[in-house]
């Protein structure tokens, strides 16, 4: 678990962790990095690390949570018109952010990228009842969105492990080529 306050100097520091995490991915996989491989790369000590993170996977996890959080204010901006529009900005965003997805795919813990989309989920939220109307309960809305986190998360568990060789646009038409074959099994 991460435990950073609305101080300045800890958010700061969190951010240095955060990117010292970061540049060990590219040196090693997560589940072979320590705490004192990040605060050696951060400039900080064990003690300063552990102020805000129990383990290193936490970092992960509040990385994830910023990403998420980010995402979240941009949906609302964006003026997305239907589940495509929605699906295919989040495939993008995801592209600009994909050293958290390849940690968190490559020490096999995709359900925090999931987790984390589940619960910042607030503007996905609005879209989605924006994009498909009224004519669905809380709880059929709640589907929907638990489904769409779902497939969003897969498919872009799926394009780290095959190496992120397709562009968002292409991943976008793999999700179209995927739900017309799901409406052609329906009907």
């Amino acid at each position: 678990m991460y435990h950073i306050t609305n101080d300045k100097r800890q958010q700061a520091t969190a951010e240095r962790i955060s990117k010292a995490l970061i540049h060990c991915l590219s040196v090693k996989p997560m589940s072979e990095i320590t705490v004192s491989d990040i605060s050696s790369a951060a400039g900080v000590s064990r003690s300063t690390f552990y102020r805000s993170f129990d383990i290193p996977l936490d970092v992960l996890r509040y990385e994830c949570d910023r990403v998420v959080v980010i995402m979240e204010k941009d949906y609302a901006k964006a003026r997305l018109k239907n589940l495509d529009d929605l699906v295919n900005f989040t495939l993008k965003y995801w592209r600009s952010h994909s050293e958290i997805l390849d940690a968190a795919v490559n020490c096999d813990r995709m359900d925090i990228v999931h987790k984390s989309i589940s619960s910042h989920s607030e503007a996905l939220i609005s879209s989605l009842q924006g994009i498909i109307g009224s004519d669905f309960t809380e709880q059929e809305i709640d589907y929907i969105r638990m489904g769409s986190i779902g497939m969003i998360s897969n498919l872009l568990s799926v394009w780290i492990k095959h190496g992120k060789k397709e562009s968002p646009e292409q991943l976008f038409e793999l999700y179209i080529k995927f739900t017309k074959l799901i409406r052609a099994i329906r009907d």
